[in-house]
């Protein structure tokens, strides 16, 4: 919900939606106002050879044979660990949403809106958790919270990975990137079970958000149903996204295709 508020697609008034995101914000630890702004760069250049390097896109970039090549074998060492599925998707998500999410990083000091959304979100989540571990005792606070946050955090990581970087995924250089051919070549449509579906908000549907961010959750698979553009594109079942979730991929500059991390000499 908190997503589809950033792109202004839950209610028709904005508003009602940034109201409704700064809400969530306090349920996903998650500033929404800089959160949103990060998403919208992510949402104007995804797949991007050009763009690549913000921490915003850690999930969704990758670096090419020939840069990884240039490596000194210590580097390629802690390259390797960084990529890791363990490391990514069971350590770095909680890591992310309790801390990373307190500092207003990776923001311009003209992004005065974004950096005093954290700072605000940080003191609202300080009173709200202050008044239940007054009443309820932090061990219970803090047991119910890791309980809750860290399965959505490593859900929403997973989700992320495996609809930007899956075999087959296409990436392009900055002058040849355009927004459609991005969204049918550079996202998955990952096929979940109906009950996850529903939790997901359909987010699934990937491909069909990036191609029009406005489309409310529940209508992204009617839209992909709807339109041919959208036929074409890489899908996925719950077993296949986690199998991609396990793939060191990189991007091959000669065959312009993600390969296995094993496969570069």
């Amino acid at each position: 919900m908190q997503h589809d508020c950033g792109h202004g697609s839950l209610f028709k008034k904005q508003w009602l939606n940034d109201l409704t995101g700064r809400i969530c914000s306090l349920l996903t630890l998650t500033p929404y106002d800089h959160w949103r702004r990060h998403h919208a760069l992510h949402h104007g250049s995804w797949n991007n050879m050009g763009t690549r390097g913000r921490i915003s896109d850690m999930y969704s970039d990758c670096i090419t044979t020939s840069e990884y090549k240039k490596m000194k074998s210590l580097r390629k060492i802690f390259y390797r660990i960084s990529i890791n599925p363990i490391l990514t998707i069971l350590i770095m998500p909680p890591f992310i949403f309790f801390i990373v999410y307190r500092i207003a990083f990776d923001t311009p000091r003209s992004w005065i809106r974004e950096r005093m959304g954290v700072y605000l979100t940080n003191l609202c989540l300080f009173l709200t958790y202050s008044a239940l571990i007054w009443f309820m005792g932090w061990k219970t606070v803090a047991l119910v919270s890791f309980l809750v946050i860290y399965p959505a955090a490593v859900s929403g990581v997973w989700l992320f990975i495996v609809q930007h970087k899956f075999e087959g995924v296409h990436r392009a250089e900055h002058a040849q990137w355009n927004n459609l051919e991005a969204s049918g070549t550079g996202c998955s449509f990952l096929r979940l079970p109906r009950v996850l579906r529903w939790f997901s908000g359909d987010i699934g549907a990937h491909h069909v958000h990036h191609a029009a961010p406005g489309i409310p959750n529940y209508r992204l698979v009617d839209c992909h149903n709807a339109h041919p553009v959208f036929q074409k594109v890489k899908i996925l079942n719950f077993r296949d996204g986690m199998r991609e979730a396990q793939s060191n991929v990189i991007w091959d500059e000669e065959s312009r295709t993600m390969i296995e991390l094993r496969q570069v000499c």
